[in-house]
């Protein structure tokens, strides 16, 4: 027979698994459509871009060069799992709102706020934060609200439960003198002497690290040591001087990852480019509009869309200034009825208005050149809203139960019953976000709908038209795109690809030209001009914009793409030590392993010449193809003339040819017919110093 103790002990063991599996799978309900997505946007920048998965950057260096260093990480982790399977990082990313909005279940408790559970299932199934739990990019955000919410739980935690009193005499007694009775502490003395002993809670220094992660994840969580004010204020009606020696620490952290963070969004993220054009009055007036924006889509999640209508703010004119007059009102009229409702409208209000402090538009952030608003933004700030209308819900629920004279067990069922119409309405408007969200062109489409001015998404939504080869409606996109934004590069530039494969060489020229005009240092613009160069045989014209390319971003297509160049205009020596450095990061790229041989086995240069090395580069590649490849069997016969192993190249110079000879590769045929004359007079072949032919490519 089991012990009643232990069913005591299970309850709240019991209700946390209810109600966590309930938020769970409230959430896997709403996003649903999200779980079998794909990438949209820039999801695939972070995974096929990432800069561990690249080899740019090594995971120590990474944690030093950019501004998000543990969500790359958790990105190149899931990399190594998932792959290019975009169903994989939806998974992670859902699981982690989940787990969020348990947490803000736990915090809420904490903090005995009413309907603790409703607020949390209301930010888990609203549609606002669809734009972060059904989009890869913002797993930022749902990863760093986690470690936020349980370094508030942890801090809670670690509150003192003695009278600050009592543990003054208590240590005065063991330091003191004995015989002459405490003294009375002073306020000071009390505060200080209790965040003293108070600091040996493991739970705070957990806080304190959890805080760092979160920062690590996203350093929009640097409101967190104000919160926690917050929360002292909530819990106890005042802030104390105890309070402020608790959150110092957690301050230095926020002011030291904020400076950090600016700084790296205008040297690096944004590198120069201007963002923003309205002064400090503008900015100020533009924080008004964007809290009453977002409190009008937390309360009605309408017409959500991925990229709004930019505002044009004139702080000149007093309309300006009237959101924020409203704003500013209304936290006055709350702190004067704060002995009644207007403590927990002060405490939803301060978290909402405290946590969107960041993305205000204060700071730039390169997101800022679009629009000043995105749902994604509102992300952590909503907590306060749902939180709040979970409590109205709760108190709605015990005022039905008092109208109608009911047991307790009444109020349970009104504040289900409101409870429930609310969830299922969020639900199914979150649902047919996420649905939008899951897919390119449909997030596209529909952005346009709502916002035709939305530049960026006539450009989005061309380049995918392109990979269908609908050219002619991506040149729609991308020109329209150019009349809204004449100033769009990667517009000009994505224009001019689609100009060139209808043959407009000319016109796909000038357009690269004015993307080079506005963006100088953009590798990938300098590396599709330098390839349209190439291509019409201007290689003296082409070989700079190349070596820009590789130099402000050395991946291995542009690096083989330089190397190439580099053979054509003679410079061997060079494009070995190119082919080199992309062998480096991936020993089984076949261009570079077939190139490098040829190099280094025909060059008319004898002191770039290594048999011994292009045999094994070329064996390498054989090996990768199953020997089955004309091209690169013949490459292995020159390497071993040139290592002079006779026979070997004779065979491998046969086998080519019967490859070749099979799949009617005529040239190749031809090429080793010729060679395999000198490797039976037991002689190498080597280049003529004048010209420099190519090695051969296969064409099949």
């Amino acid at each position: 027979m089991s012990n009643p103790r232990d069913s005591v002990r299970r309850g709240p063991v019991q209700r946390l698994a209810i109600g966590a599996a309930g938020i769970l799978a409230l959430v896997v309900a709403a996003y649903w459509p999200a779980l079998r997505g794909g990438f949209v946007w820039d999801d695939r920048l972070l995974v096929d871009k990432n800069p561990l998965v690249t080899g740019k950057l090594n995971l120590v260096t990474l944690w030093f060069q950019t501004d998000f260093p543990l969500t790359l990480t958790a990105f190149w982790l899931q990399w190594l799992v998932w792959g290019k399977s975009a169903v994989g990082y939806h998974l992670v990313n859902v699981l982690l709102h989940a787990l969020g909005a348990v947490l803000a279940w736990r915090v809420l408790l904490r903090l005995k706020v009413p309907g603790a559970w409703l607020g949390a299932a209301l930010f888990a199934v609203h549609p606002l934060c669809a734009a972060s739990a059904g989009w890869i990019s913002e797993q930022k955000n749902t990863l760093s609200l986690v470690f936020y919410l349980l370094s508030v739980l942890f801090y809670l935690g670690s509150e003192s439960k003695v009278d600050g009193e009592s543990k003054v005499s208590s240590l005065k007694s063991k330091v003191g003198d004995a015989e002459a009775p405490p003294l009375p502490p002073t306020a000071s003395e009390s505060a200080t002497l209790d965040f003293r002993l108070e600091i040996l809670d493991y739970r705070y220094w957990c806080s304190l690290g959890l805080f760092l992660l979160a920062l690590l994840s996203k350093t929009s969580t640097v409101m967190l040591p104000v919160t926690l004010l917050l929360c002292a204020w909530w819990l106890r009606g005042r802030i104390t001087r105890r309070d402020l020696l608790r959150a110092a620490p957690f301050f230095a952290l926020a002011i030291g990852f904020g400076v950090l963070t600016i700084w790296f969004q205008k040297h690096q993220a944004m590198a120069g480019v201007a963002v923003q054009t309205e002064g400090f009055a503008g900015r100020l007036a533009g924080a008004g509009w964007a809290v009453w924006f977002y409190l009008g889509k937390a309360v009605f999640p309408q017409s959500l869309n991925m990229i709004y209508p930019r505002w044009t703010i004139n702080p000149a004119g007093m309309a300006a200034w009237l959101p924020l007059l409203l704003l500013v009102v209304a936290f006055g009229v709350s702190w004067a009825f704060r002995g009644r409702w207007g403590q927990p409208v002060l405490f939803a209000l301060g978290f909402f208005v405290i946590n969107l402090f960041p993305v205000m538009g204060f700071f730039d952030m390169y997101y800022l050149a679009l629009s000043r608003v995105s749902d994604h933004l509102v992300y952590l700030s909503l907590l306060g809203i749902t939180a709040c209308v979970g409590a109205m819900a709760s108190v709605a629920g015990e005022s039905i139960s008092r109208i109608t004279h009911h047991a307790s067990r009444s109020t349970l069922t009104g504040t289900a019953l409101i409870g429930a119409i609310i969830i299922l309405l969020l639900s199914f408007l979150t649902f047919q976000r996420a649905h939008i969200l899951a897919d390119d062109e449909r997030l596209w489409r529909d952005t346009l709908a709502k916002n035709p001015a939305a530049w960026t998404a006539h450009n989005n939504l061309g380049c995918l038209l392109a990979e269908r080869q609908k050219l002619s409606e991506a040149g729609k996109e991308f020109e329209t795109s150019l009349a809204v934004n004449p100033r769009n590069a990667q517009a000009h530039a994505n224009l001019a690809r689609v100009l060139a494969l209808q043959g407009k060489m000319a016109d796909a020229e000038a357009h690269l030209r004015k993307a080079l005009e506005i963006k100088p240092n953009d590798a990938d613009i300098n590396a599709a001009i330098g390839s349209m160069l190439a291509g019409q045989g201007k290689l003296a014209e082409a070989l700079p914009h190349l070596r820009e390319a590789v130099q402000l971003e050395p991946t291995l297509d542009t690096r083989v793409q330089f190397a190439g160049l580099l053979m054509q205009t003679g410079n061997e020596r060079e494009a070995l030590a190119q082919y080199r450095q992309v062998l480096a990061l991936d020993p089984n790229h076949l261009e570079a392993l077939n190139n490098l041989a040829w190099v280094l086995a025909t060059s008319p240069d004898a002191s770039l010449r290594n048999g011994q090395e292009a045999a094994r580069a070329a064996e390498r590649a054989c090996k990768l193809t199953n020997k089955q490849s004309a091209v690169h069997l013949g490459t292995l016969a020159a390497a071993y003339a040139e290592a002079g192993r006779y026979p070997e190249a004779v065979r491998a110079a046969e086998m080519s040819i019967q490859i070749a000879n099979v799949q009617g590769q005529r040239q190749i045929v031809a090429m080793n017919q010729q060679f395999l004359q000198f490797y039976r007079a037991g002689k190498p072949w080597h280049q003529a110093p004048p010209g420099n032919p190519q090695p051969p490519k296969d064409r099949r």
